[in-house]
């Protein structure tokens, strides 16, 4: 069953003064809660699933925190069992792996593009590595 929306509910981004050097990036995707919600345009029982997303940056040589985006929302998912996951969750803490791999990959998507975009307002590098052009090598040619 699919994801059919996400929902951020907070956005929260702070930088340290001094954030020169090289920087480590450490994005981390969480589940935090889930519950059944009722999706009023289709009338049926839908999982909630809040999530909170952190895009920690790191001087190389440290672990302390010289910025930091952190996003919170909601991933909205159809499964044709709402309640047993729900009782899952409460009992072990846990979900399928057909609903943990399609939602993470929701966040992640979401949070990243919007982090992007805040990185570049807190002058930090983006979170993701953008692929970069390259002038061509001439043993790079090939003739056959």
């Amino acid at each position: 069953m699919p994801v059919i929306g996400v929902n951020m509910r907070s956005i929260d981004s702070k930088r340290e003064e001094d954030v020169g050097g090289n920087l480590k990036v450490n994005n981390t995707p969480k589940i935090r809660g889930v519950k059944i919600k009722e999706v009023g345009n289709i009338n049926k029982e839908a999982l909630s699933i809040d999530f909170e997303y952190t895009c920690k940056y790191t001087k190389e040589d440290s672990d302390e925190s010289v910025a930091e985006i952190n996003i919170g929302g909601e991933v909205l998912f159809m499964t044709d069992d709402p309640k047993g996951v729900v009782e899952n969750w409460e009992e072990n803490n846990d979900l399928p792996e057909e609903i943990v791999i399609p939602t993470i990959n929701s966040v992640m998507r979401k949070s990243l593009t919007k982090a992007i975009d805040i990185s570049e307002s807190l002058q930090v590098p983006p979170p993701i590595r953008f692929p970069k052009a390259k002038k061509k090598s001439d043993s790079a040619r090939y003739i056959g």
